[in-house]
């Protein structure tokens, strides 16, 4: 194992190690987080194969805005929203009186999220969150709607050409008070002592009618389709009052310590830790024979010649 504080340390480790397969376990870096999602390809020009995500899924699902262009082009369902540049002030016409969260572009890990992120389009508080959100990250604001009271996570696990969607989770938001927005903010993530991380704990399976839960998977498996997933990844959606999802987002790169929400998913599934790890290593092995005995290219043919009537 070796730790990276840039990805400038990167080739030196590679070259140290000389590694054929790398278990890339980067979430980030403090000074530029995009350096993540450059990782694979930094480990591949130095002749090594990361597991997870390739450079492109990681660089696209970075931005939330991207991201649900993109998943919207392909059919998938996800909240209303735009996007507030730097220095700008919130647009919001034709959005109706309605609740939203405001959170920030391009960050993970529920970060800028707070329990005053969720807000009535029509409060002045919202050009408060947005402008909060310039000022503290330098980056655009993004507003959402606010979609129902259900939160799923979906872990999704690829074993060869085979993708399967591991049992469902869903945070138990049931300790949260009516003037408490359920949501998983960064307090719910990362501040032991908060009442948020010690009443947001997981379902797992979630409570879903065979429909619903049916209907989740396929949203779950376009999506990873869509965005270019590889070996795990982790959807996590709302649902509304009827119980149809909206993609919040695709995480490409969740975190798999062994604490974390994708081996309980794992677990539920009956797949050990040890076998997870080594199905990485086996698919990332595959992709190092894949590029190295390349399959020949088609045999050239003249074009056909057009039929010219004089």
């Amino acid at each position: 194992a070796a730790g990276l504080d840039s990805l400038r340390d990167l080739p030196v480790i590679l070259c140290r190690h000389h590694a054929g397969i790398v278990l890339n376990l980067v979430e980030g870096f403090p000074r530029d987080a995009a350096d993540m999602a450059r990782v694979p390809s930094v480990c591949r020009a130095f002749g090594a194969e990361a597991t997870g995500s390739d450079t492109p899924c990681l660089t696209l699902t970075l931005d939330k805005w991207n991201t649900t262009a993109l998943l919207r082009a392909a059919g998938l369902p996800c909240p209303e929203s735009i996007v507030v540049p730097v220095g700008t002030e919130p647009v919001l016409r034709g959005w109706p009186d309605r609740l939203c969260i405001v959170k920030p572009l391009a960050l993970d890990a529920s970060e800028g999220i707070t329990g005053q992120s969720v807000v009535n389009t029509g409060s002045p508080r919202l050009r408060e969150l947005v402008r909060d959100i310039h000022e503290r990250f330098s980056q655009p604001a993004l507003i959402e709607a606010f979609i129902g009271r259900r939160e799923i996570n979906v872990s999704l696990f690829q074993a060869g050409p085979d993708v399967r969607v591991l049992p469902l989770a869903e945070i138990d938001f049931s300790a949260f008070g009516p003037d408490q927005p359920p949501i998983v903010s960064y307090a719910a993530k990362w501040q032991t002592d908060s009442f948020e991380f010690r009443n947001t704990p997981r379902i797992l399976p979630a409570p879903l009618a065979q429909g619903a839960a049916d209907t989740i998977r396929q949203v779950c498996l376009a999506a990873w389709k869509a965005v270019g997933c590889r070996d795990y990844a982790r959807v996590d959606l709302r649902l509304d009052e009827q119980d149809r999802p909206f993609i919040l987002e695709v995480n490409p790169n969740p975190d798999i310590s062994p604490s974390a929400g994708f081996p309980a998913a794992l677990q539920a599934a009956g797949i050990s830790y040890d076998e997870f790890i080594r199905i990485l290593l086996d698919n990332a092995g595959s992709r190092v024979t894949r590029d190295a005995h390349p399959a020949p290219p088609p045999p050239l043919r003249s074009p056909k010649r057009p039929d010219v009537t004089i």
